[in-house]
C-alpha cells in the first residue's frame, strides 16, 4: 500500500473498474490499481471525478489536499473507526494533569533522544556541534522531572533552538543558507523544504491517528487552538529528526535538490514541479524502509509505526499500557 502524489495541476483523478486513473486534457497521465494505493496527497488544483470520489470513500482511501506550495489546507476522509468509547476515554484522560504529563514527558523526550542521537550519527560533528549536543542531552533528566506542560514547552523550545543549531552544521552546500529554525513563514529554501516534509509527515500521521479511531484534535502535550490538530502534533514529534530531516539533509547535501530549485515569490519559498516531484519521492521511499519498533512482531516500516504508535497511545488511552514510549533511535 502506498501513496498517490497529484503534483500535475488541472489533472483529474477518474475510476476504471478497480483501477485509478489521472488524466489531463483527455491525456493519461498515470494509472494504478486502486488497492495499492491507501492515501492520495493533492498538491494545488487538481479534482477527482464523482465516482472516483464514492469509490475512495467506500474504501477507505484517506485524501489529503495541501496548497502548491505544500501547506496543508484539509482533508477528504472516510467514515473511518467509529470508536466512541475510546474517544469518550481520550476527552477524559485529556483533562487529567497526571496523565496528560506522562504522556508529553515521552513525546518530549523521545523527540530529543531522536535528535541528539540524529546528529551523533552524522561525520560533520564540530567541536561547537558536541558542546550544544552535550547541552541538548542534558535536557533530558529535567524533561522526566518536569511537573507541569509549561515546562515542558520550555524545554521543548530549548531542545529544539539547540539542536538546529547543531543541524545547520551538516549542510554541506554553501549555497544554502539556513540561521535558525522558522516556519511562519519560511524564510529561505532550506526552511521551506523541512516546512514541507513536516507537512507530509503530519498529514500521514493523521490519517494514522483517523484510522485507530482517536480524535486528532485532542492532544495530551500541544494545547488545543482551532483548526490544530493536536494529538497529531503530539505524535509527529518523535519522527521529525529521523523521517524530515534526514531527507532534507539528503537531498541538499547530494545536490538533488539546489538553490535554483526553490522560487521565491511574495508568499514565500516554493519548489520546482521537478524538485517537489524528487523531495515527494524521497519522503515516500523513507515511509516503506523498515524499522524495528519495540512491541511489534518484527520489523515494520515506517509509514505502517505512525499507525502502531497511534494504536499504543490509544492502549494506553483505554487502560491496557501503563504508559506511552515513543519510539527512540
Amino acid at each position: 500500500m502506498g501513496t498517490l502524489y497529484l503534483t500535475e495541476q488541472g489533472a483529474t483523478v477518474t475510476r476504471t473498474g478497480e483501477r485509478l486513473l489521472v488524466r489531463k486534457d483527455g491525456k493519461l497521465l498515470y494509472e494504478t490499481p486502486a488497492l495499492h494505493v491507501d492515501q492520495i496527497v493533492v498538491f494545488g488544483n487538481a479534482g477527482f471525478t464523482t465516482p472516483a470520489v464514492q469509490y475512495v470513500l467506500e474504501n477507505g482511501i484517506d485524501v489529503a489536499y495541501l496548497s502548491s506550495r505544500g501547506t496543508y489546507r484539509g482533508r477528504l476522509q472516510p467514515a473511518g473507526a467509529k470508536d466512541a468509547a475510546l474517544r469518550q476515554q481520550q476527552y477524559r484522560r485529556s483533562l487529567d494533569d497526571a496523565f496528560c504529563r506522562r504522556v508529553a514527558r515521552s513525546v518530549v523526550a523521545g523527540k530529543i533522544h531522536n535528535a541528539a542521537a540524529f546528529c551523533r550519527r552524522q561525520r560533520r560533528l564540530t567541536h561547537d556541534g558536541k558542546r550544544r549536543l552535550k547541552s541538548l542531552e542534558a535536557l533530558l533528566p529535567k524533561v522526566r522531572a518536569a511537573s507541569d506542560l509549561q515546562q515542558l514547552l520550555g524545554y521543548e523550545g530549548a531542545a529544539a533552538a539547540m539542536y538546529y543549531q547543531v543541524w545547520r552544521t551538516f549542510l554541506k552546500a554553501t549555497d544554502f543558507d539556513f540561521q535558525k529554525r522558522q516556519a511562519h513563514p519560511p524564510p529561505d529554501p532550506v526552511n521551506a523544504l523541512l516546512s514541507l516534509g513536516y507537512t507530509l509527515l503530519y498529514n500521514r500521521m493523521f490519517a494514522a491517528v483517523n484510522i485507530v479511531g482517536l480524535d486528532p484534535y485532542q492532544g495530551f502535550f500541544h494545547q488545543r487552538k482551532y483548526g490544530h490538530a493536536a494529538l497529531v502534533s503530539d505524535l509527529i514529534e518523535e519522527w521529525r529528526a529521523v523521517v524530515v530531516d534526514s531527507i532534507v539533509l539528503t537531498v541538499i547535501n547530494r545536490r538533488e535538490i539546489k538553490p535554483g530549485d526553490v522560487q521565491r515569490s511574495s508568499r514565500g519559498p516554493r519548489l520546482t514541479k521537478a524538485a517537489l516531484t524528487r523531495f515527494l519521492s524521497r519522503f515516500d521511499t523513507r515511509l516503506h524502509e523498515t524499522v524495528s519498533l519495540p512491541g511489534a512482531a518484527g520489523k515494520t516500516t515506517y509509514g505502517r509505526a505512525f499507525e502502531l504508535q497511534a494504536r499504543q497511545l490509544a492502549r494506553v488511552i483505554g487502560g491496557e499500557r501503563a504508559t506511552y514510549e515513543a519510539f527512540r533511535v
